[in-house]
């Protein structure tokens, strides 16, 4: 019997000779049964064997383990397989293919896989295989199965964070839900569970806020495999102040190839970020800070759009800094030859509430939350050198009613007093009969604004300490 196998597999090996196909396997056992078996089955794919690869009959790769595995990245390896050539490994992501793909060759029993989603069950085909005067076998594919881990909420933004503190994140279809934890000193500032969201949700408002107070928020995804859910590995985490809100009447004007800002100051904020943006499409850069609610750029470019952002930011007792949201807009940089220009609004651009005073014009404009509310003549300084009107950007600092207003050979009482610098200011003027024209030329007053009684007291009515007053 021993013999008669012998004679068949020297019948297979001349067969094998006159057809010209070369035959590569890798080791067999060292039983002269399984040795004739394996040359008969070698025999059998060499004699079908054409130009193009086909698949001889060889063991397919074991002992496959995780090396590295992060949301958009694993790293496989496996034992070595014996007179293998290389690897190819493919990938089918079960939320989206229907097919396996080629997602990488290698010559070593190991490989780094990128690009991957995260949050997705993966099944990977790993196969070995020979190539040998030009001709390619393969092994059996060997199949392994992981899930990448839960992605991290990305893209966090404050949305909100007055009397209401919203965030929001940018939106995973894989996800089953987001848990949000909260933490305060409350809870001793520890994270406990606070809401769930199902589906993939991409924002939170909290409406149970104290003002004033520190809340911090950790953002965890999770997804529910086999009734179990598998969440992100840390969770992503936000701080909000309550009352730290976007500044109000945020106003910008421009001259001098410059912007000066003024908004209302926060009474919580400790400070101001200014942030800038040359272009809709620009970058936000961080360009500098202020104390208080007035801020004035470097030299700009003339005729060039710039956008800015003015965001609160509150320095705490335990070290932290936290920022609120931020108010923004955006302004035409203007020269010194457009400051005298006929439509003082193109200057000024905001949603706030201001007064606006042109000097060579002799008038004088009153917005409110950004709507034109009254314009009128006035008469500005005297320009002897002496009593000229101050131009610049200012804010109300001296309010009252039925004040007399005194100096160097003068005494006055006037109904309505707002001052914006020093002893100037926005008063009416009974003892004048018009307004306007060039009266400052001459007749003008000792630096104030004087303007008509019916007009100065809606301007009074409808202003309060730190109202912006532009003067040019």
């Amino acid at each position: 019997m021993k013999g008669s196998k012998i004679a068949l597999i020297v019948l297979l090996g001349f067969i094998i000779a006159i057809s010209g196909v070369t035959v590569v396997g890798f080791a067999l056992s060292d039983s002269d049964d399984s040795k004739a078996k394996k040359a008969d089955e070698t025999a059998m794919s060499a004699s079908i064997a054409t130009n193009r690869p086909r698949s001889v009959m060889l063991s397919g790769v074991n002992g496959i383990t995780v090396d590295k595995l992060e949301p958009h990245k694993v790293v496989l390896s496996w034992s070595a397989l014996n007179g293998a050539t290389g690897y190819n490994v493919f990938a089918l992501d079960t939320d989206v293919d229907t097919e396996y793909k080629l997602i990488a060759n290698t010559n070593k029993p190991t490989a780094e896989l990128n690009d991957l989603a995260d949050t997705t069950k993966y099944r990977f085909r790993i196969t070995a295989y020979i190539q040998k005067n030009g001709t390619l076998y393969e092994c059996p594919a060997t199949e392994y199965e992981l899930f990448t881990p839960i992605g991290e909420a990305e893209d966090i933004k404050i949305e909100r964070s007055s009397e209401v503190l919203a965030f929001s994140w940018k939106q995973n279809d894989k996800v089953s839900g987001y848990d949000i934890q909260r933490a305060s000193d409350d809870n001793n500032n520890e994270f406990q569970q606070y809401a769930n969201l199902k589906g993939s949700a991409s924002e939170f408002a909290d409406e149970d806020v104290e003002n004033g107070k520190l809340y911090t928020y950790k953002i965890l995804p999770y997804r529910v495999v086999n009734n179990e859910r598998l969440y992100s590995a840390n969770g992503k985490t936000v701080e909000l102040v309550s009352g730290l809100g976007a500044p109000a009447d945020f106003i910008a004007r421009s001259g001098s190839n410059r912007v000066t800002l003024n908004w209302r100051e926060k009474q919580l904020a400790s400070g101001y970020n200014i942030y800038m943006a040359k272009g809709k499409k620009g970058t936000y850069e961080l360009i500098g800070t202020a104390d208080n609610g007035s801020f004035t750029t470097d030299k700009l470019t003339a005729g060039e759009t710039y956008y800015f952002r003015v965001q609160p930011y509150i320095n705490l007792k335990s070290g932290k800094t936290v920022a609120g949201t931020w108010s923004s807009l955006n302004i035409v940089a203007a020269d010194d030859d457009e400051s005298t220009r006929s439509a003082p609004k193109s200057q000024i651009k905001g949603s706030g509430t201001y007064v606006e005073i042109s000097i060579a014009q002799q008038h004088m404009w009153f917005y409110e939350n950004g709507k034109l509310i009254l314009d009128t003549d006035v008469v500005t300084g005297n320009t002897d050198g002496e009593c000229d009107t101050p131009t610049g950007n200012f804010t109300m600092t001296t309010r009252g009613q039925n004040v007399t207003l005194t100096g160097p050979g003068y005494s006055s009482f006037v109904n309505y007093w707002m001052g914006f610098y020093g002893g100037c200011g926005i008063h009416d003027a009974s003892w004048r009969s018009s307004f306007g024209g060039d009266i400052y030329q001459g007749n003008g007053s000792h630096g104030c604004v004087n303007t008509p009684l019916d007009k100065v007291q809606v301007i009074y009515e409808r202003t309060d300490f730190g109202t912006p007053v532009y003067v040019y």
